[in-house]
């Protein structure tokens, strides 16, 4: 039986909905805290996240791993209760409250059911003005990290991350470091430093406060007012100047012999997060390697069934970041890969976009604006993010609107410009002696060897 006309092809995409916008209020607390309250009622749920505009950036150099120590400290005891007390309220609650800290910020996120929100956003209070910061949960806290940092060199996705950043940013730059640390760094932070780190940086004019959800807008002020109205202000260190990152070395090699797999890596410079390049980048990268039916999925995984998986993208941070494409595939086709990584990217800049490529992206582009509008978790994430980086609270239509000014030459143009093949790094973490002779038969250079740490041998 044949396959029925209407399946002979793919369904054209039909018109693109509107992006709906949420309506939103923002004011600002006695003590300079900015607001941004965001009601939906379609569930009893309150979502709330604390933005704070400093991060791993933040941080010395010798002591990478602070902000996100820092964060992790907070609620391991806070106010009266101790670290057991305090996740057990949290749990009578059915609250979840999470910390962490990234490149360019840090992070407090709470979701709790409706009826519990008043009580949750008092413990939550007290773990940003009042966490206890004692030396057996730091005890604790540090091991546990070490614990991590050692066993993240078995894995292959992270080791091949860690070593990407440091070969294109370099060791004084503060995306050349993860933000979870090092071994060395971690050994030589102090309760002190964690505790000093707070005090500087974790200050109500340094953050914004985002609540979505079932919530009153005329009761909210004065309900944040009692929780974080005791919240100091403080002067805000500058932060280091960060220059654009050196060419990379061209190949560069992790040794994992008997490996099965080869995680690839290729890196180049890209744009800060208020580039007015932005919307185009992100545009031209859902056709290069951002979605399912990217040249780069299509080519590796559905055409040469090297991977599961290839695909691309721009980190869009306060610096300027990074273009990253990636894959894990087969040792024995890890040189083939390569060569068709590289011919796709050169392709993004020489190989006209169809109208159907551009159609495309703007669907997968709209629905994705949509999904992060369409939970409370969702609108703080968002806007959380909008404010982590001074934008326009208006972001989203902004966005979309720009989508809408994007054509296939400037995309391609913008391919061509930013995307650049043959200055890339090419980063493999897999089995030498099985990769190497193959990928110097392409022409690469001699590789420059490094370990799980990136530390060059």
């Amino acid at each position: 039986m044949g396959t029925p006309v209407e399946m002979q092809a793919a369904p054209p995409v039909g018109p693109l909905p509107p992006l709906h916008t949420p309506a939103l209020e923002r004011f600002v607390l006695s003590n300079g805290l900015e607001v941004i309250a965001i009601p939906r009622h379609a569930a009893p749920i309150v979502s709330m996240t604390l933005m704070l505009r400093a991060g791993a950036d933040a941080e010395p150099l010798p002591l990478t791993g602070l902000a996100s120590l820092t964060a992790e400290m907070l609620d391991e005891g806070a106010g009266s209760r101790r670290a057991l007390e305090l996740a057990g309220d949290l749990e009578q609650l059915g609250a979840d409250l999470w910390l962490g800290a990234g490149r360019d910020g840090s992070q407090l996120n709470l979701q709790v059911p409706r009826k519990g929100f008043g009580p949750a956003l008092a413990i939550a209070a007290d773990v940003v003005m009042r966490p206890r910061l004692e030396a057996e949960d730091w005890a604790r806290v540090q091991h546990d990290r070490l614990t991590a940092l050692a066993q993240r060199r078995d894995q292959p996705e992270s080791v091949a991350n860690i070593v990407a950043d440091r070969v294109l940013f370099g060791d004084q730059h503060p995306y050349g470091q993860s933000s979870e640390g090092r071994e060395s760094t971690v050994e030589r932070i102090t309760l002190d430093d964690v505790a000093r780190f707070h005090a500087t940086h974790w200050r109500s004019n340094q953050a914004s406060l985002i609540v979505a959800g079932d919530v009153e807008p005329a009761a909210l002020p004065a309900e944040l007012e009692r929780a974080f109205g005791a919240w100091t202000t403080g002067a805000i260190p500058a932060l280091a100047p960060a220059g654009r990152p050196s060419p990379p070395p061209r190949l560069v090699l992790v040794d994992r012999p008997d490996a099965p797999q080869s995680v690839i890596r290729i890196v180049g410079p890209g744009e800060p997060r208020l580039s007015g390049l932005r919307t185009g980048l992100r545009m031209m990268n859902a056709i290069l390697g951002g979605s399912f039916t990217s040249r780069l999925n299509f080519n590796l995984r559905e055409q040469k069934g090297y991977t599961y998986g290839a695909s691309s993208g721009f980190s869009f941070m306060r610096h300027a970041g990074a273009f990253t494409a990636r894959a894990a595939v087969f040792t024995e086709v890890t040189a083939a890969a390569v060569t068709e990584f590289l011919s796709e990217l050169r392709g993004i800049g020489a190989r006209p976009i169809t109208a159907d490529e551009l159609t495309k992206a703007r669907a997968t582009l709209l629905g994705r604006a949509a999904e992060s509008l369409s939970t409370t978790a969702g609108l703080t994430a968002t806007y959380g993010e909008i404010r982590l980086y001074d934008l326009p609270l208006d972001e989203p239509g902004r966005f979309v609107a720009e989508m809408d000014r994007q054509d296939a030459a400037s995309l391609q143009a913008l391919g061509a410009a930013h995307v650049d093949a043959d200055r890339a790094g090419i980063i493999i973490v897999g089995n030498r002696a099985v990769v190497e002779p193959e990928l110097r038969a392409l022409g690469l250079p001699e590789p420059q060897l490094r370990d799980a740490d990136g530390d060059v041998l």
